[in-house]
């Protein structure tokens, strides 16, 4: 189930090393960028990296996956601590990201995998997409040099935009150089260290001018030691709450088709809920550490498989990567200009957003094209952590009413030469016949209207036998059986029977537990047969039985 832990092959121990190496590189320069989107100093992502990334390596099923830092993570993280003083933000983001890997390790304890289905492919582009938007439009005063008081995203570009005569350029230029530079390296076969080259170099270059520009050490300084464990601030636990569901879902999301598309080369099998325990664990160590939340990333675990990763190893020696980075190379950290940082975010943001993916969901049908038009909506006008449970609850939403009215309907009618074909079902049922009728869809409470409404009304016959075919269903729902009594019932006025076939062992039982089966009477419940029609057609038999020892003649008869 890839739970396995061996040490790297020969044979993939230089691919891994290059690959790790590849993508820390690329790691330093968009962890601390991520970071400094939840307006906490850019080491924190750095420890994030170090410690996080490593430790998801090493425990979760899926080996290639890449957990680290994300621009989701970050700017959700800045969202949840804007209602606190600047002295609280530090622990308020490490108890935040504690409190994240906590609900991602119960989630996965819980084997809670599955439930990640429930967030649609909508709502996943109409929040990645407004997030795009979100970063570029927030990225636009580290790119000009021009401080806005506004606090939000759009409002402070407007002012940008405003007051375009307060840009400082040489901000700016090294802003849009870096985008630049970037932009022309990925088209290139040294892609995988275009964002490590940019910073690098624009960071070299503004060194040699000695441009007076705002960098990264005049944010917090980077002390270029190994970071010491802390215990977060439970104090803030209780307002860090809300928003570490909404990383982790973000995390669990972001995360959740990397499994089934990026496949372990050993042939184990990758679980989803192994790889919340992973991605859990991965962000209790990093806050406790002092590091920022992480997650599997797309993006990131494309670049590690791309650089030639073969195993889970290529991510723990990117971590140790950052490590050395860190511990030998503060100094040069802390002279990246800020500006580089912005840069490196609106390239993630451009690639955030993605026109095919939305230009497919609104041509699939209009339901999910409002869904995500509200996702989008809701990024750009509420908080983040608010944005995806919003988010979330609206492909829940989506998903009910859809399975509500994918029911349908069916006869079987079983023919001369004894097989079973499938008909329109009657309107109205007949007087002193049996009716065989198949169910196709969910029988949950919200599709109860629906079934209702398809099934034959009895009206004015008498005499009517149904039977409902269930084959295949495990049990069924409190409104699903009061559904089926209200029919009985109906039926029992007229002189008529409900028969129930393809009765499995568990709904068997609970037909016993809710009384229905003794008001249905015993026989009137028959249990699946390795037939696939036997039940049915034995319903069906005795169906016609009963109605020659208790029945009244067919309409005209």
């Amino acid at each position: 189930m890839g739970g396995r832990l061996d040490l790297p092959s020969r044979a993939a121990l230089p691919r891994d090393l290059l690959a790790g190496v590849t993508l820390g590189a690329a790691q330093v320069g968009n962890a601390m960028a991520n970071t400094m989107l939840a307006g906490v100093p850019p080491i924190h992502g750095l420890y994030g990296t170090m410690i996080g990334t490593p430790v998801g390596a090493l425990t979760s099923s899926s080996q290639r996956m890449t957990i680290v830092t994300t621009a989701a993570l970050g700017l959700a993280a800045g969202s949840a601590l804007a209602g606190l003083a600047p002295e609280q933000r530090v622990a308020g983001f490490i108890t935040l990201t504690v409190l994240a890997g906590a609900i991602m390790l119960a989630a996965g304890l819980l084997r809670a995998g599955g439930l990640v289905r429930f967030i649609s492919n909508a709502v996943m582009v109409g929040f990645m997409t407004g997030l795009g938007v979100q970063i570029a439009l927030g990225q636009l005063s580290g790119l000009t040099g021009y401080s806005s008081s506004y606090e939000s995203k759009m409002a402070k570009a407007a002012d940008v935009l405003r007051h375009i005569d307060h840009i400082d350029g040489a901000t700016t230029l090294v802003g849009l150089a870096t985008v630049a530079l970037i932009t022309i390296i990925s088209k290139t076969r040294f892609r995988y260290f275009s964002i490590a080259t940019a910073l690098l170099v624009v960071t070299a270059v503004t060194t040699l001018l000695d441009l007076s520009l705002r960098r990264v050490g005049d944010i917090a300084p980077i002390s270029g030691s190994f970071p010491l464990p802390e215990l977060p601030d439970l104090s803030l636990a209780p307002r860090m709450l809300v928003p570490a569901v909404s990383l982790a879902i973000i995390a669990l999301v972001q995360g959740a088709g990397i499994s089934r598309t990026v496949p372990n080369l050993d042939g184990t099998r990758a679980v989803a809920s192994r790889d919340f325990v992973g991605q859990g664990l991965a962000n209790i160590a990093s806050g406790l550490f002092g590091g920022a939340a992480v997650g599997g990333s797309v993006q990131a675990t494309a670049l590690n498989v791309g650089a030639g990763s073969r195993t889970r190893w290529s991510s723990f020696f990117a971590g140790a990567f950052v490590v050395v980075v860190v511990l030998a190379a503060a100094p040069l950290v802390v002279q990246v200009p800020e500006s580089v940082t912005s840069g490196i975010l609106i390239v993630a943001a451009i690639s955030a957003i993605r026109p095919h993916a939305v230009r497919a969901i609104w041509a699939a049908d209009r339901l999910s094209a409002l869904v995500m038009a509200a996702t989008f909506m809701l990024v750009l006008l509420i908080p983040m952590q608010y944005a995806i449970l919003a988010g979330a609850g609206l492909s829940v939403l989506k998903y009910v009413y859809l399975s509500s009215l994918d029911v349908r309907v069916v006869r079987v009618v079983v023919g001369a030469d004894e097989r079973c074909r499938e008909t329109e079902s009657p309107r109205r049922l007949t007087s002193a016949d049996v009716t065989v009728l198949d169910i196709y869809g969910s029988l949950f409470f919200a599709a109860g209207p629906k079934i209702r409404e398809s099934l034959p009304a009895v009206g004015e016959a008498r005499s009517a036998v149904v039977v409902l075919r269930l084959r295949g269903r495990g049990t069924l729902q409190s409104a699903t059986i009061a559904l089926f009594r209200d029919y009985a019932a109906e039926l029992a006025a007229g002189g008529g029977r409900l028969y129930l076939a393809g009765v499995g062992p568990e709904m068997l039982d609970q037909l016993e537990r809710t009384g229905l089966l003794r008001e249905l009477g015993a026989d009137a419940v028959l249990p699946a047969t390795a037939e696939y029609y036997g039940s049915c057609e034995a319903a069906q038999s005795r169906g016609r039985d009963w109605l020659r020892t208790h029945g009244e003649p067919r309409d005209g008869g």
